[in-house]
């Protein structure tokens, strides 16, 4: 299955919004990389196995489910999770890309990869519509969470 969506950062259309930088809508992706429980309520254990040149390699543990990511950062430009399959999780894709289609005008674009099957069982179908619409307001409040830490000025 694949799945995409983009949220908005920065509306120049309305001037008194607090306008974000790139390198903070950066820091934000970033650090819900590396600090997953301030961005998921369900998460029992997270923690850094591995920073290697291009990310860090992480555990999370939500009940029985342990996850591991691969996570690659391109400076500025995208985070990229590779979750490992295991017993309990099929694994997948997922990049977080900043765009900014004219100067001080930011997106995430977040685009999900799974192996599940599209259009071969309806039961399968209506859960990975909700999963999608999981994914959509977890992502929303991703940016909303990276809006508040750079007002509080945690993000550069």
């Amino acid at each position: 299955m694949k799945f995409e969506h983009i949220v908005q950062i920065n509306d120049l259309q309305h001037p008194s919004a607090t306008i974000l930088t790139r390198n903070q809508v950066w820091q934000g992706l970033v650090y819900r990389a590396e600090s997953p429980m301030e961005f998921v309520e369900h998460i029992d254990e997270a923690a850094v196995l591995h920073r290697h040149e291009q990310g860090i390699h992480r555990r999370i543990v939500m009940g029985k489910l342990e996850v591991i990511d691969h996570i690659y950062y391109e400076h500025e430009t995208s985070v990229h999770y590779d979750t490992q399959p295991s017993e309990m999780h099929l694994g997948g894709q997922l990049w977080m890309k900043i765009e900014e289609p004219q100067e001080a005008a930011l997106f995430v674009r977040f685009s999900y990869e799974t192996p599940h099957p599209v259009g071969a069982d309806p039961e399968l179908d209506k859960y990975l519509s909700y999963l999608k619409s999981a994914w959509q307001e977890a992502d929303i409040d991703t940016i909303k969470l990276i809006r508040q830490l750079a007002q509080e000025g945690k993000l550069g």
